[in-house]
Parts: structure tokens; sequence; C-alpha cells
């Protein structure tokens, strides 16, 4: 075929060994025919994989295990122990997770160490863009405790425990040391962060998990947060396996490790490798290893004997020697920790890479993972020596799903079933009868709302909300502001990835800065928040404030308030000695914590009635 030729042809391949089980790619290259001066005939310059066939629903687990026998169910203190042929799970009615699990006597989680909730990476020189607001949150210091937990047997023999976790830092911190990508030894700085409150980011998961006759463990779970805009490097589960599990199998993209924005060149396949090998060396130790679009992942030693774990769609695995947080410390390969364990992710999704270490911005908007409601699913099975994986992989949940509470950032509640048909009640502290859900409705005034299926009363959600005080408002006007960056508008947006910034392309001018906001009508106006910048750069960061409230956005008389901003990135809240009547504010920076002209911001609140 010449150049700007087209034809086609019909690959030669017989449709007759399809069977509708199971899933078939085309894989197809494009080699050279003979030598050529760059390359020798038979050289790859090109391929591509294409879809065949999509596999039927897999078999239920409820129908497979069913079949193996009864487990018993015993508690001691705060530990629940299932047992089975061939198996027990233990599970901390405290942490809500499962603690160990073995097969055949043996430890397939290293005890203490199982699947718990996980946001944090190890930075990446592109994460520039956002690794400032991962640290003001403290995902890397996640600590879990549960609000609410039943147990119980369910009807088809299962045991099942239900959990509600709550997942908040003690504090956050910023990166000290490397100022983003530069050369130096990184360390966490929690010196001007507070005790972080109600108010501060932190996840709540409805979580249940299902034990099945034959040692297979369900997990479903519902994630939300207090901030569905805040952007998350990662959001899914970690764990710890024994390094006596040194080989890793998955189905997935392959074979080099691949993320949502660098995926295409890597194709769908059945990849084995020693754990070892999935550790890229990278001349500075970073988060590594991802793969995408995983169905399965095995840790298995050289018999086959081991675990394996199934997700019902897709997920994305990773699974290396290390800790996220030993290779953010490490600032060399041979500095990181000789390790006896294996770190497994296994996450619903990971956020792309974007090229901002080069200058072009972080991934686009469907490669990241935002902080809103996500479901999440993933099966825990054993494997034996004999066993083929990917026969053992087909199987799909059976268990009981959780009811998920979520409330906008303009107070908007949603209560979710992945069933659409399923009858939800709720309570919600202001009747004391239950009320059938049928749409999202406004829920500012906080309070605790209780949510169940109507088929399943033991089975429930409750989650308390603090009241929403935060009113929508409109930037219409600043005195300074850096084009196709640094908008003010970005001072409302929800995203805090974005900022205001002063101009500096073409002037720098003096302080004051000020940005006006326009509250739509008259508001009792009680303060204000304002969140400084959240990439890491502290730049602009306001120290000396005013704050003016107007009724008609021209006389501003005198300020309402005035003062002095702490130093870090966490979320300043101003409150007025008293109420203040008006439409109009105006949020005036005087300096800088750097000393320097420029003025910034991330978001910008106002508290009001």
């Amino acid at each position: 075929l010449q150049p700007r030729q087209r034809q086609i042809y019909t690959v030669p391949f017989d449709t007759t060994l399809i069977k509708p089980c199971n899933e078939y790619y085309l894989n197809i290259d494009y080699r050279l025919a003979s030598d050529r001066p760059w390359a020798k005939a038979g050289y790859t310059q090109m391929s591509e994989q294409l879809e065949i066939n999509r596999p039927e629903r897999p078999r239920c687990m409820r129908g497979i295990a069913g079949q193996i026998g009864k487990i018993d169910i015993n508690r001691k203190g705060n530990t629940q122990t299932i047992t089975g042929q061939g198996f027990e799970a233990r599970f901390s009615l405290i942490s809500g997770t499962l603690q160990s699990l073995t097969y055949d006597g043996r430890n397939v989680i290293v005890p203490g160490h199982g699947p718990t909730l996980d946001a944090f990476r190890a930075y990446l020189n592109n994460d520039n863009w956002a690794y400032g607001q991962w640290f003001a949150n403290g995902l890397y210091n996640l600590k879990h405790k549960v609000t609410a937990c039943e147990t119980f047997t369910d009807r088809f023999g299962n045991a099942v425990l239900s959990f509600t976790i709550e997942s908040q830092a003690p504090r956050g911190g910023r990166m000290t040391g490397g100022n983003g990508n530069a050369s130096g030894t990184y360390a966490i700085d929690e010196s001007q962060s507070a005790i972080f409150g109600p108010d501060d980011f932190r996840f709540t998961t409805n979580q249940i998990w299902t034990v099945y006759p034959d040692g297979s463990v369900e997990l479903n779970a519902v994630i939300s947060s207090n901030n569905p805009a805040a952007v998350l490097p990662r959001l899914g589960y970690t764990m710890e396996v024994p390094d006596d599990l040194p080989q890793f199998t998955y189905y997935g993209r392959g074979p080099e490790e691949n993320y949502a924005d660098r995926k295409t060149g890597q194709f769908i396949g059945l990849y084995s490798a020693p754990v070892a090998s999935m550790f890229t060396p990278y001349t500075r130790p970073q988060s590594c290893g991802n793969r995408e679009e995983v169905r399965w992942a095995a840790l298995t030693d050289s018999n086959g004997s081991g675990v394996m774990f199934v997700a019902p769609d897709k997920m994305s695995a990773t699974a290396i020697p290390y800790t996220e947080m030993e290779l953010l410390l490490a600032d060399h390969t041979y500095k990181l920790p000789s390790k006896k364990t294996t770190t497994l992710h296994l996450d619903l999704g990971v956020t792309g890479l974007g090229g901002n270490s080069c200058g072009q911005g972080g991934p686009l908007e469907n490669d990241r993972v935002k902080a809103t409601e996500h479901r999440f699913t993933f099966i825990i099975r054993p494997t034996h020596p004999g066993d083929t994986l990917s026969q053992n992989a087909k199987v799909r949940g059976g268990g009981l799903q959780p009811i998920g509470i979520s409330r906008s950032r303009s107070g908007q509640l949603t209560i979710s079933s992945p069933d659409p048909t399923a009858k939800i009640l709720y309570t919600d502290g202001t009747s004391r009868r239950p009320r059938l859900y049928t749409a999202p409705f406004p829920f500012k005034q906080g309070g605790t709302v209780k949510a169940w299926l109507k088929d399943t009363p033991t089975v429930y959600t409750s989650v308390t909300l603090p009241r929403i005080e935060t009113i929508a408002t409109q930037a219409t006007y600043a005195s300074s502001q850096e084009p196709d960056y640094g908008e003010a508008t970005n001072l409302t947006d929800g995203d805090p990835t974005t900022i205001w910034h002063t101009m500096y392309s073409v002037t720098v001018a003096p302080y004051p800065h000020w940005v006006d906001f326009d509250a739509g009508e008259p508001k009792t106006i009680k303060g204000i928040t304002y969140l400084p910048r959240q990439d890491g750069n502290s730049t602009g960061t306001v120290k000396d404030y005013e704050i003016y409230i107007s009724t008609d956005g021209s006389q501003w008389g005198e300020p309402v308030a005035k003062g002095t901003f702490d130093k870090g990135a966490s979320q300043k809240t101003v409150t007025f000695a008293s109420p203040v009547k008006g439409r109009y504010i105006r949020f005036m920076a005087l300096s800088a914590q750097d000393g320097r002209d420029y003025a910034s911001g991330s978001e910008f609140e106002v508290i009001a009635e």
C-alpha cells in the first residue's frame, strides 16, 4: 500500500473459536516487509488492538459458594471471626476492615494490614499542579473510625458485616524540601496546620463485607466526601500481602505501567512477572507501577497457591514492594527499605499524569478522580495449584449493596442505590416517620440522615452532616487578574485546583488588590472563608486583609472586618463581630505572606443566613 492510498483488508481468523463466555481482542502488528535503512524486515512500525467480543455475565458468587458448605461465625471482643472449609477471615469491628485472611493455613494478607481506604500517591514530577491540596487535606495520613456497625447472616447462609466509616487525617501538612519537581529530600511539615474538625476534609464510606462458604470475601463500598470538588491522586483500597507470594499475574493493560491518560499503547492481555519487576526505578523514587483496566489480579507462589482479586468491571491495580510514603521520603532508590511485604493498591480510579512538569497543564477533566460519590466492588478468592486463574475469576458479586448518602456544595442531598428500582426509606430528623426517597432534596440545615432499603431494614446508612452556611456568589470585578489562568471567577467555581492570581505577564501592580462579589440579593452576612492556592506554591498567599459590605456595589464605607491570616494553605475563616446586611462583598488584600506584590487564592465563600 503506497502513501495516501487506502484499502480494506479482511483479517483471516477463525470466528468459530470465539466462545460467548470469553473476552476477545484482535491484536494487529504492521511490520516492515523488507530491510530499510532505519530497521530490518519484521520491525513493528505500528500496532493496534480491536475488541472482538465482550463476555457474558459471569456466575454469581451466591450460586457458586452455596454448594461448598456452611461457615462458623464467632465474636470475641471487637473481633469477628468467620471460618469455613480451608479458610479463616478476621474482621476488626473498630476499624471496619478485614484484619487477616488465611487460606489453607497460609496468611494471604499481613495481619493488621487488610484493605483500608486510601487516596494518596507519592509525589510525581507532573503532580505540581495539585499536590499541595493533597497534603493540605491530609491524604497521606488518613485515620479510620467506625461510626456504625451491623453483623448478621443473610438468608443464603453468608456472613455479612456492614460498616459506616469516617476517614480523616488528624491535621493537614505541606511537602517541604523539594519545591515541587526540584532536587532535595522531601518531608512533611504539619507545624502550620491546626487540628482537623468536622468541617475539614474527610471521607464517609459505607461498606458491606460478605463472606462466602468457599472462603471468597466480597467488598461493596460507596465512598463520598464533604468536598466533592476536590481532586484526588487516587481512590480505592490498599493492603499488605506477604512476600512469599512473589508472582503478580493480572488481566488488564500492560506490560508497562500505564495511567488513565497514558494507556492506549499498552494492550489488554494476560501478564505475569515478579512483584519486584513491577517497581520502576526512576532516578528519584516516586509513585509507579500502576496498571489500568484490570479485570483481575493475583499474587501467588511458584506452585500457583495464593490469592486473587476480581473486579466486576475494571479497576486500577499496583503491586510493588514499597508503600507510597516510603517512596516519597526516599530521594534515591538505594535508600528504600528492605521489605518482606508487597503493597497492593486496588483503585476505582487513579488520576492521570498530565504534562505540567513541562508546562502543559494537569490531566484533562475526564482523567481526574474527584471526591464525589463513587461505588467500588472487588472479590477476594483463594487460588490453588492447578487452578486456571482466568476461570477462577469468572464470578460476579452477589452480596448486599450499601446505600449512599451524599450532599452537593449547594446543599442538595442525594440517596443512592445501584438498583434504580429499589425503594429507599429515610429519616432526616424533621419527622419520626420514614419517608420514601424519590429525588434529591435541599438539606443545608444539616443533621442526621438515615436511609435503608425497604426490603432490608437491618442494613442502613447513617450520616451526620453539618449545617451549610455559605451562599453562592459571583465574582464581578477584580483590580488585577492574570488572563487565561488566574481569573477572579476561579474563586467561586468550587474547584480548588484553579486560582485567582494578580497579573504578572504584562505588568505587576502594587498592593492593595481586591475582588468584588455579588450575592444576587441582599443577605444577612456573618463572615467569609478564604482558601489559599492548593498547588504547593505559596506565591500570592494573602497576609493582611479587609472585608467590605455594600448594598449597591458602589458605596463601601468602612471595613466590617480586618486582620491578618496565619500562614499555611488551610482554609481561613473570618467571623464578623455582628451580622451585616448587604448584597455585595469586597475582599481586599493588603499584603502577601512572602512580602511580594502578588495576590492569589483558590476559593472564596460568603457565610450568610
